[in-house]
């Protein structure tokens, strides 16, 4: 009978909400200034301008997003690997979790 081992992956690294906010804050300003310069038409060349700017917006979209989605698929499996571990545990918290939401949804 050949035992196997289970590979044990480095802990998740911890969540940069920092970062992740102020890439929401420059992605907010540089919309806002898109929008501005579409309606304000201070460009000569407002279209390819706007195109552009457009085009980076969507590329920093993108990466906010796989970052996100990164760390998403890294909290899920830090939660997993923590059930895996306390399954009693889980089970109580979970269930405090949902005596509290029901009591307050019933209120």
């Amino acid at each position: 009978m050949k035992r196997t081992t289970k590979s044990r992956r480095k802990a998740a690294a911890p969540v940069d909400l920092d970062r992740l906010i102020d890439d929401l804050g420059t992605l907010k300003t540089d919309f806002a200034a898109i929008i501005g310069q579409i309606k304000s038409g201070a460009l000569d060349h407002a279209g390819d301008r706007a195109e552009q700017l457009l085009s980076q917006l969507s590329e920093r979209a993108n990466e906010l997003y796989e970052t996100v989605s990164e760390q998403g698929s890294q909290s899920v499996e830090a939660v997993s690997e923590q059930v895996r571990a306390r399954p009693i545990t889980s089970l109580l918290v979970a269930f405090g979790l949902g005596l509290i939401l029901s009591w307050l949804v019933l209120r």
